[in-house]
């Protein structure tokens, strides 16, 4: 198959069409802040408009359940089917850290995906306009939510906008559990992650933590300490002692610093174009760094990814994420298993369709990248 199909290439563009426009008002700003929050969430922007045909009802993941159901807020397992000798569902390990894939959609009431451990689906309803930031091990999600106060009033645009609530909304098995505001008007925000005490925020000073009980904030690395703008990096993932953070600049760097100081320790560098979900291991010992070749002698839209040691910046893996039966398509998650085990989803068209195939036709797959 030398091309992609015509509708999926224009699926493809259309989403990648990120750059925010300069309208001066509102909207623009909403706008702005989810297409920044698109790049920080675990999915390309490519993969949000892909998601977005698979889950209208085209194509199962190839290991997902028959009977995969809508859950609350925060989720609950599907419904096993029905059979004559029914017999216990296959008990999977716990993964430390869960691979979400999320929905992008322009109505509520909005779904957060997730691959579970033996490869089915469940689903996450979370509220308009919420922004995943983090999914905790004990079933919470974390996320930011941009609500416009007075729709349809045309306002100056910037960070002193009026009008404009940013919120920090920690979801649990039964709905939300806290929402506190945490804009500061005239300041901007990210939330770059989460555990399970404390949310991960920058600002314009720099990183700090958001006790998620008492919304007490603690500095934990300054932008000027660091030498950087925090809060301009295109992708960032933190722990409590590393971070790792990529800017939009030429080729694929990340950049690891010690939060104790902000010194840069390491820069990574792959020879292509970083994709969205730079992920830290659970240990924060090593990155994983999804990426695009910039070329190769084979198929150009290959996507690969690369594991690097955080304290030396030596390489560890570097696997093609792929299978002979697909065209590959974009990374759409990235989430560690344990300390050492990298999964990986991503989309792609099965190759025997060849010029005949839409998007419809398209299969999502969970890749394990094992690391020696």
């Amino acid at each position: 198959m030398d091309d992609v199909p015509e509708d999926l290439a224009k699926a493809v563009h259309r989403a990648a069409r990120t750059t925010p426009s300069r309208t001066s008002d509102l909207a623009a700003v909403l706008r702005r802040a989810r297409a920044r929050r698109r790049r920080r969430s675990a999915t390309t922007a490519g993969g949000l408009a892909l998601l977005v045909a698979l889950t209208s009802g085209a194509v199962p993941l190839l290991a997902r359940s028959p009977s995969a159901s809508t859950s609350g807020p925060a989720g609950t397992t599907s419904r096993p089917t029905m059979t004559a000798t029914p017999s216990p569902p296959a008990r999977w390990p716990e993964p430390a850290q869960r691979l979400m894939v999320t929905v992008d959609r322009d109505s509520p009431p909005g779904v957060v995906e997730e691959v579970l451990p033996g490869g089915s689906i469940r689903r996450h309803r979370v509220p308009e306009d919420f922004s995943l930031g983090a999914a905790l091990p004990d079933g919470r999600l974390v996320g930011l939510v941009y609500t416009d106060l007075t729709p349809g009033v045309a306002r100056s645009d910037g960070p002193d906008v009026e009008g404009l609530s940013i919120r920090l909304v920690v979801l649990g098995p039964d709905g939300v559990e806290r929402s506190r505001e945490v804009r500061v008007e005239g300041q901007g925000i990210e939330l770059l992650g989460a555990d399970t005490t404390v949310a991960y925020l920058a600002r314009d000073a720099g990183i700090v933590t958001h006790d998620l009980l008492t919304g007490r904030e603690k500095s934990l690395l300054r932008s000027s300490t660091a030498g950087v703008d925090l809060l301009a990096a295109s992708q960032t993932d933190v722990r409590p002692d590393r971070l790792v953070e990529q800017r939009d600049d030429h080729g694929c760097h990340t950049d690891v610093r010690r939060t104790t100081d902000g010194k840069r320790i390491a820069r990574l560098t792959v020879s292509g174009l970083c994709v969205n979900g730079l992920r830290l291991s659970p240990d924060g010992a090593l990155v994983a760094v999804p990426y695009r070749p910039l070329d190769t002698s084979g198929d150009r839209r290959e996507q690969r990814l690369a594991v690097f040691d955080t304290a030396t910046g030596a390489l560890r893996a570097d696997q093609l994420i792929a299978d002979p039966a697909f065209v590959p398509g974009p990374i759409t998650g990235v989430a560690w298993a344990d300390d050492a085990t990298v999964r990986v989803a991503w989309a792609g068209l099965p190759v025997h369709l060849g010029r005949d195939a839409s998007v419809d036709d398209l299969v999502r797959k969970v890749a394990t990248v094992r690391v020696q």
